[in-house]
């Protein structure tokens, strides 16, 4: 399925005008230098161009597409009129130093000499016939004395080359007539044995290797395959490589070369959610569907700032002097872009449908596809692959958005990413240290509207017990992760657990209540505390309240009295915001509350905190932000 719909998105795409994948047979790589063979003579260097941005401290070679790269599972094999400079040239640096030098690479060189003697016997090109006289003339040793005396620059040394002939405008060898026939030739030379395709269901050579697939973080950098049998435990009835699960060369190349532009760094389709690689992609028209991959990658997880321009949503990463660091996460979107996607993802959060908001080409039934990718050794590991109509994926995406609503706290209108609720469960912040599953679950429940991961909740619980802080994020989670455990439709629980609720009865919600008035009581009598009951006691006070709390109360009554001897009217108001609290508890308090409790326990305590900030007296806003009270017993 996967494979089948990479396939067809690369026709679509090809058939749409889209000029930047590679035809087939042809890669685009990355070329750091082209080898000039129009003034090369016998017994001479030819002249080394070096190619790309060099004005900054970090080459950008310059991508052009070239003959498909071969795959080097092992050994020694070279490329189709271009390579490193070790099959080349015959030259590669000693060590990864920069003051390293070059020595000769015979065996490389020698490969790229027999591949090319061999596939190009018999041409009459002029071009080709130069390229063949020069692999005839030049040794790796004249390569290493040439790169000694500057001849030729170190920097194209391990880089990749192309070759150059002639005066005209096309001068890159491989794009010539005759060096494109040979290469086709040279492909239908080497073609595996003819089957029938798994995807296409047409009898055609079948790929022994599958594409090299790039971008995924943590993958190697020459990339990964996303079926390989590598091992004679994984093959069947004798049969070898790409023979145990047919696949045409034609589709292997297709999903390949589209998946490594999905995976483009700098593209509009891909954003990483934890460990998982996502890429988007739609059956729209290339623009509309180009445009859809960037809103919905931000939608799920929006690019630092894109939807806050004072930085609220994510503040914890501004840097030591205040100002916003750009994110892991960097879509690389022009100003122009990033407002044009912060105006879309504004109007989905309001209702309106990706028609409305974004382009006409998308109708809500246009069809959505995702692909989550992690690496595993030398190949891909699936993390996930979600398929929907595009309107639905909208609505989930939306009715996530509402899920995490906390008044105060977390409004809808400005979308959380899933990169921030992540960063909320790690430990110390880093997104390696949280299980490798949990962004993809986390990210599937997002778009398919499903409930949420258990272990979201466990981790957020663990959370705030390990450091004490009980964010807007966390809580967050926690009220999302109960109400689609409830079964209610999104309807039934769209004001659930909001705000404040005075009429909840729920043990664990009153007493997260409960707790909040008993610490902010305790700062209220003892201003200036280092630590309060919370830093003591949250977490006992979370799982087994039927032992802790009558600890606190009996505390609380020293605060109380403490309190009432100079301002009476304030601790009045604690007297009856407890009884009012208490009213509703068992007098049995549970020896025990499970995860689902917990987590109504700190959105209790949340929610108290949230309104004694905002709706309590003055004293009671002072102490809750540790500030001395300096409001005297009328005003309370």
């Amino acid at each position: 399925m996967i494979l089948q719909q990479l396939s067809e998105y690369y026709d679509r795409r090809i058939e749409g005008g889209d000029t930047d994948l590679p035809e087939e047979g042809m890669s685009e790589q990355a070329i750091d230098a082209a080898v000039d063979l129009e003034r090369f003579q016998p017994g001479g260097v030819p002249p080394v161009l070096l190619l790309g941005d060099r004005s900054g401290k970090k080459p950008k070679p310059l991508r052009m597409t070239v003959p498909a790269a071969i795959k080097r599972t092992s050994g020694v094999a070279a490329n189709f009129l271009w390579d490193k400079s070790a099959y080349v040239l015959g030259v590669k640096r000693a060590g990864k130093t920069p003051d390293a030098g070059a020595v000769a690479a015979e065996k490389e060189f020698e490969a790229f000499r027999q591949l090319h003697t061999e596939a190009l016997a018999g041409t009459e090109d002029r071009a080709l016939l130069k390229l063949l006289e020069f692999l005839e003339d030049w040794t790796p040793e004249r390569a290493v004395a040439a790169v000694e005396a500057g001849e030729i620059p170190i920097e194209a040394v391990d880089g990749n080359l192309i070759f150059r002939f002639g005066r005209g405008t096309v001068r890159d060898l491989h794009r010539f007539r005759a060096a494109r026939a040979a290469w086709a030739a040279r492909r239908e030379a080497v073609a595996g044995a003819a089957g029938r395709c798994l995807v296409s269901g047409i009898v055609a050579p079948i790929a022994k290797l599958h594409p090299s697939i790039k971008g995924v973080r943590g993958a190697q950098t020459a990339g990964a395959s996303l079926v390989s049998f590598n091992l004679s435990a994984f093959t069947s009835f004798g049969k070898e490589q790409g023979a145990n699960a047919p696949i045409s060369e034609r589709v292997a190349f297709a999903y390949g070369a589209v998946l490594n532009k999905l995976l483009a760094p700098d593209g509009a389709h891909r954003v990483q959610i934890g460990d998982a690689t996502t890429v988007f992609w739609t059956d729209a028209p290339n623009p509309a569907d180009d445009t859809a991959s960037r809103v919905l990658v931000n939608a799920v997880s929006p690019t630092y700032g894109l939807m806050d321009e004072d930085a609220g949503a994510e503040v914890d990463e501004a840097g030591e002097d205040g100002t916003a660091k750009k994110p892991k996460i960097d879509l690389k979107m022009s100003d122009e872009e990033a407002k044009r996607v912060r105006t879309a993802l504004s109007a989905l959060a309001r209702g309106r449908t990706m028609g409305e908001a974004i382009s006409a080409d998308l109708h809500p039934d246009t069809r959505l596809w995702v692909l989550g990718l992690a690496p595993n050794a030398a190949r891909l590991a699936l993390r996930f692959w979600y398929e929907d109509r595009l309107g639905d994926a909208v609505d989930h995406v939306r009715q996530h958005w509402h899920d995490l609503r906390l008044d105060p706290g977390i409004d809808p209108g400005r979308p959380v990413s899933v990169y921030a609720l992540l960063k909320a469960l790690a430990p110390q912040g880093k997104l390696d240290n949280l299980p490798p599953k949990l962004g993809g679950d986390i990210m599937r429940a997002v778009l398919s509207g499903r409930p949420y991961p258990a272990n979201m909740a466990a981790l957020a619980l663990m959370r705030i017990r390990a450091d004490g802080e009980i964010s807007a994020l966390r809580v967050a989670m926690l009220k999302a992760w109960l109400l689609r455990r409830s079964g209610k439709e999104p309807l039934e629980r769209e004001g659930d657990l909001v705000s404040l609720d005075p009429a909840e009865t729920n043990t664990g919600y009153r007493l997260g209540r409960l707790f909040a008035v008993l610490e902010n009581l305790q700062r209220a009598a003892l201003p200036g505390l280092n630590a309060t009951i919370r830093d003591r006691f949250y977490g006992a006070a979370s799982a087994t309240p039927g032992s802790i709390f009558p600890v606190l109360m009996r505390g609380s009554t020293h605060h109380a009295a403490k309190l009432r001897k100079d301002r009476g009217g304030l601790a009045h108001w604690y007297d009856t915001t407890i009884a009012e609290v208490i009213d509703g508890l068992p007098s049995n308090l549970p020896r025990h509350l499970g995860v689902e409790d917990q987590g109504r326990f700190a959105i209790g305590y949340f929610h108290q905190r949230q309104a004694m900030m905002t709706r309590a007296p003055a004293e009671v806003k002072a102490a809750e932000a540790g500030e001395p009270a300096a409001v005297g017993d009328d005003d309370a």
